[in-house]
């Protein structure tokens, strides 16, 4: 599709509009920079970068990365390989220490899981025996299943040895097969922190 059909698809008043406020956000000092992509029928139609960035530039994501990993997991749900009903430890059976051995994936991704101040950084995160190896030391704050309460770090770590566990290869392996490569995604800007 040439580049007038595309932009006769996207409206070019809200193309700009979305592009003057990522400009304004930056020269205003909300953000160092800003890069941002729109994409239509699988093409990049706009790409823009502003202050210290380039199109090349890639960003840690942190929790944006919580529903690529939910992506994977609702694949393997499709495949039947998890059922969400089932305790975490099935596939990570060091989860399963000090009273978590209850903990299901469905809680894990509706962060009901109990454990959401269950610390979970540098070095530790940085494999998978020493992510393995927090989940064991890990306790409840409150009975799995009874409230909501966001989990910042921990429950994506539990959801990424699920993977790896379920899948046999490494987490970042099934994010970019299941994710990337399908919609032609690049995933370079968000793996560094998964």
């Amino acid at each position: 599709m040439g580049q007038t059909a595309v932009m006769s698809t996207i409206d070019p008043q809200a193309v700009e509009a979305l592009l003057a406020r990522a400009r304004r956000e930056v020269d205003e000092g909300v953000l160092p920079s800003c890069e941002l992509a729109l994409a239509l029928d699988g093409d990049i139609v706009v790409e823009e970068a502003f202050g210290e960035a380039t199109t090349d530039t890639r960003y840690v994501a942190f929790s944006c990365t919580k529903a690529f990993v939910a992506g994977v997991i609702w694949q393997l749900m499709a495949e039947d390989a998890v059922d969400i009903a089932e305790p975490v430890a099935t596939w990570v059976p060091e989860f399963a220490t000090n009273g978590k051995d209850g903990v299901t994936l469905e809680q894990v991704l509706l962060h009901t899981g109990g454990f959401p101040t269950a610390p979970m950084g540098p070095p530790a995160w940085t494999t998978s025996a020493g992510r393995r190896a927090q989940f064991a030391k890990w306790r409840l704050n409150f009975e799995p299943g009874t409230r909501y309460v966001y989990h910042p770090t921990a429950g994506l770590w539990v959801l990424a040895e699920g993977i790896s566990a379920v899948t046999g290869v490494y987490h970042r392996a099934s994010l970019e097969e299941v994710l990337a490569v399908p919609s032609g995604v690049r995933l370079g800007l968000w793996l560094a922190s998964v």
